[in-house]
């Protein structure tokens, strides 16, 4: 799914498609507006049905509800009729955010502006923009995010050599877990997400996973892996593991060839953009579009 773009070339052109009562603001998403803005959002974005929409603006702000994290997002409305969005999630805490699904109904496009000077006002928070399209990149330089990503690995990590670890939903008895981690696996298993935890030397590594369906293959797109993640003695297991729920094909962000997974790397390929004080690392995608979506 595309995200965080102004999507003019596949906009439907509709009777919102100039300003109309003189009365367009912006301000922030409520539980009320969802029905209208997945409307919106499968005309900005028709990868996914208004249905599909729905579910994913119901599972976001259950997770901002949930954590007491701000509204999820903006709204740009013409009267009572919504003609612009962009949605914010959240990380706990509240320290970074991911800008997502930035769309304005033909007419509406001059408001772009207004949408991100109201997402972007804290300049303590680390923004996020982590699926723009190709032609919107010197716009997002423009407004200071940098890419943090060198591209991304396509791989089979059933295919890789070692046999050391396993891949295990629950980490075993005895074996060292990272209260927050631990955390972190369940928050995104409640999202949807695959977890796994693959134990080395008595430590419980977890990986975390979004189901993706690329060009109709089921795949799994890396969420979280630990800093440091040994990929030569753990890829085998996971592949095993990951091929247990039909995955078979792994994306994972990075600054070049991932050591001990097979695969190609693919530069330049699904760049992600950051701007604030702490610049995220390749391998945490947490709290993000791509866990909460899915898709």
């Amino acid at each position: 799914m595309s995200a965080a773009t102004v999507a003019a070339a596949s906009a439907t052109k509709t009777e919102a498609a100039s300003p109309r009562r003189g009365t367009v603001r912006c301000r922030r998403i409520a539980p009320h507006d969802e029905s209208g803005l997945s409307l919106l959002l499968a005309r900005g974005f028709p990868a996914l049905s208004a249905a599909g929409w729905g579910q994913a603006l119901a599972r976001t702000r259950t997770w901002h509800e949930t954590e007491g994290l701000p509204a999820p997002g903006f709204l740009i409305e013409d009267g009572d009729v919504p003609v612009g969005v962009l949605l914010t999630i959240w990380s706990p805490g509240g320290t970074r955010c991911n800008l997502s699904s930035w769309y304005l109904e033909e007419g509406y496009r001059r408001y772009g502006q207004m949408l991100v000077s109201a997402a972007l006002r804290d300049r303590s928070v680390t923004y996020l923009n982590i699926s723009p399209e190709r032609h919107t990149w010197p716009i997002i330089e423009a407004q200071g995010f940098r890419r943090y990503t060198g591209g991304v690995v396509a791989a089979l990590p059933l295919l890789a050599l070692g046999r050391r670890g396993a891949g295990e939903e629950e980490p075993p008895a005895g074996a060292a877990v990272d209260p927050a981690e631990r955390l972190l696996v369940e928050q995104h298993r409640a999202m949807g997400c695959v977890a796994l935890w693959c134990v080395l030397d008595g430590r419980a590594h977890p990986l975390v996973f979004a189901r993706r369906t690329v060009r109709r293959l089921p795949v799994a797109q890396l969420v979280y892996c630990a800093e440091g993640t040994d990929w030569r003695r753990c890829a085998g297991a996971v592949g095993r593991a990951l091929a247990r729920h039909g995955l078979l094909v792994l994306l994972a962000d990075a600054p070049g060839p991932i050591p001990g997974l097979p695969g190609r790397f693919l530069p330049g390929r699904m760049p992600k953009y950051a701007r604030g004080p702490e610049i995220p690392r390749c391998g945490d995608l947490s709290y993000t579009e791509t866990a909460i979506f899915g898709t």
